[in-house]
């Protein structure tokens, strides 16, 4: 198979119909599962997703009319994805719903905005009138009681929360030092967004519902997917690059009311993902010891002793660098939570089928971590067979002349997985 080197990003998602409905730039190409299936000798009966994200894998399936399940432990994640791929979407009905969408707008648009309750978060990334439209949308929405619509409308106002805003707001992060130039104009961007959803829609190759997902925490069974269901896996897991995937979609979840603060994130989002940032724990709850009569570490003897080597130091990398966060911590988390999510896999997949994984290496405080081998060992210890290691390109090149950082050479691979 032919690699391209940018397969491991979101950029073909942003001109892809469907894929380039939510921003998220911490995703994969849809070409990856392309790619997959298509050099396949049978098409796969059912793919599974343990990372569904903003949808690639299931939606790029349901494109080529395979069946799907995926888990996604955020619920706004599981809304976006869900738009995705509801696509008998009735134009009668999306004007029925738009004009009463645009009347109520049009009614409330005299209401003092103090009265919408706007989240502090909101207010400094929008103009009082923008920030109002977009919360009469919102509350618009709400009132049309079909959730079908709902979840595209909803998608709808997610971009235009995007386009709208002042600051960039997911790169993954808001970036306050930069200004959008077309800000604002919030219910004109709607009805765009919403035009351009409807006639992407009438490009797909079928209106059938082909996948499934849940809003589910990979690292524990999901008893609604049955044992050796699915003949393929396809997903891209967290990266051990301290991203914070609860603060990323913070702008959203405030929003929506999914969350409100620091401690909502941390309890309703953090909680049910793969530890993949230093937010996610506390440094005083980690003992060493303790963590060495896991279920993990038990069944990983023979890599215990390389992680042990990698946590010291790390540890000792970190306190002569005078770093205050605990990457070594993370890692032991990290690899302990990925086996769980193998773990499942190796449950869900049938025998003979593969797994494929597009994952990052990393070198917290400068100490390299081959996350790609490592899991690979890690599958082992659960049933799978042999594991492949494609390199896909080489990363971390662009943060080299930042102070205090690393200059060991990253890459990004392809971890093959044979059940």
């Amino acid at each position: 198979m032919m690699i391209d080197a940018n397969i491991g990003s979101a950029k073909d998602n942003m001109k892809s119909a469907i894929h380039n409905w939510y921003k998220f730039t911490a995703g994969f190409s849809y070409k990856f599962v392309d790619l997959i299936v298509d050099n396949m000798d049978t098409i796969p009966n059912c793919i599974y997703e343990p990372f569904a994200g903003c949808g690639t894998t299931l939606v790029a399936a349901q494109k080529k009319g395979i069946s799907s399940i995926g888990n996604e432990s955020q619920k706004l994640m599981c809304d976006v994805i869900n738009a995705k791929l509801n696509w008998d979407i009735n134009v009668d009905t999306y004007n029925k719903y738009m004009h009463q969408i645009l009347h109520y707008v049009k009614v409330h648009n005299n209401i003092d905005i103090l009265d919408l309750h706007c989240h502090e978060l909101l207010e400094g990334l929008y103009d009082k009138a923008t920030l109002k439209e977009l919360y009469l949308i919102r509350d618009a929405i709400r009132l049309l009681n079909d959730e079908k619509y709902e979840l595209f409308f909803n998608l709808a106002i997610s971009q235009t929360l995007h386009k709208s805003a002042i600051h960039p707001i997911a790169v993954p992060y808001i970036v306050r030092s930069k200004k959008q130039v077309n800000c604002g104009h919030a219910l004109d961007k709607f009805q765009c967004i919403t035009k351009q959803m409807l006639e992407d829609l009438s490009t797909v190759p079928h209106n059938n519902r082909l996948a499934k997902v849940y809003n589910a925490d990979s690292r524990k069974r999901n008893n609604y997917i049955s044992d050796s269901c699915c003949d393929l896996c396809i997903t891209s897991p967290p990266y051990l690059n301290n991203l914070d995937y609860g603060e990323v979609s913070k702008v959203h979840t405030h929003f929506f009311e999914l969350t409100t603060n620091w401690r909502d994130i941390t309890e309703k989002v953090r909680h049910n993902l793969v530890t993949g940032a230093t937010t996610h724990y506390k440094d005083a709850d980690f003992d060493i010891d303790t963590f060495c009569t896991s279920e993990f570490a038990v069944s990983n003897q023979s890599l215990m002793q390389e992680l042990k080597d990698l946590f010291y130091n790390i540890h000792k990398n970190s306190k002569e660098r005078k770093g205050k966060k605990s990457f070594h911590i993370l890692m032991m988390h990290y690899f302990e939570d990925m086996y769980y999510v193998l773990k499942e896999m190796y449950r869900v997949l049938t025998p003979n089928s593969k797994a494929y994984l597009i994952l990052g290496d990393s070198a917290p405080y400068g100490v390299y971590v081959p996350t790609t081998r490592i899991l690979g060992e890690i599958s082992q210890s659960l049933g799978f067979g042999d594991y492949e290691i494609y390199k896909i390109r080489e990363r971390g090149n662009k943060w080299k002349n930042l102070k205090n950082r690393h200059s060991v050479e990253l890459s990004e691979n392809i971890l093959i997985l044979s059940r």
